[in-house]
């Protein structure tokens, strides 16, 4: 049987989006054996210029309209599963569009954290304003100073700032930070991921977590089909 097909909401960053895709991609081949063409499922991208959602013009209402429409584009286009590569977004998710077929990154974070520990969660001030990830399991966003350069370095990375030296300063600041477990909470950030390393701390990468399950709903979960 075919692999299921897989949709991604990009463009909150279009990096992120297009990371997620190369990581399906990846892993397909490494995991599942791909290397045909025809071994790998299809998959949709839409990367969506979304409108202002890190400062404090943002306009839910807009922003909560221009996530239905691309979640229903994917749906209508045959995407079987689906996943938003961006943390913040789904501030602005409606309870309508949180179904089976859609892998919410919050509550999936949920089920990768360790009982013993509440992790620190490195996100935009968007998603901390609305305690996002708090709404699923427990944690600790960061002190105020710390959350300002946290924005500085998300907004680096959109600027295309030299990997070097955001690298470096995302280094220092998880360094410094008291939990053990470190959630990288914004998409821009897992950009990151595979060049941190800390012999103390766990590193959890969303956008990682999310390739994987993607993929085991895409080859091993079957389809249901409606009865008439």
């Amino acid at each position: 049987m075919r692999p299921k097909s897989i949709g991604i909401v990009g463009g909150a960053g279009p990096l992120a989006g297009a990371f997620l895709l190369e990581r399906i991609l990846s892993l397909s081949n490494k995991v599942y054996g791909c290397y045909k063409d025809s071994d790998f499922p299809k998959i949709f991208l839409i990367s969506f210029p979304f409108s202002e959602m890190l400062n404090s013009n943002k306009n839910t209402i807009k922003l909560r309209n221009e996530l239905k429409t691309c979640l229903n584009q994917l749906r209508t286009n045959g995407a079987d599963v689906l996943a938003i590569a961006c943390n913040t977004l789904h501030v602005y998710l409606e309870e309508a569009d949180e179904i089976d077929n859609l892998i919410h990154i919050p509550r999936l974070l949920a089920k990768e954290i360790p009982s013993s520990e509440t992790p620190l969660v490195l996100c935009t001030s968007t998603s901390m304003q609305f305690r996002l990830h708090k709404r699923f399991f427990p944690c600790n966003y960061p002190d105020l100073s710390t959350q300002g350069q946290v924005d500085e370095m998300i907004d680096q990375i959109l600027r295309g700032t030299d990997r070097a030296i955001i690298l470096e300063k995302l280094q220092k600041l998880i360094e410094t930070q008291k939990e053990k477990t470190i959630i990288l909470g914004c998409t821009e950030l897992s950009l990151f991921a595979t060049s941190l390393s800390f012999p103390h701390k766990l590193i959890i990468d969303p956008l990682e977590i999310v390739a994987h399950k993607l993929l085991e709903k895409s080859f091993f979960e079957e389809r249901v089909t409606p009865f008439c």
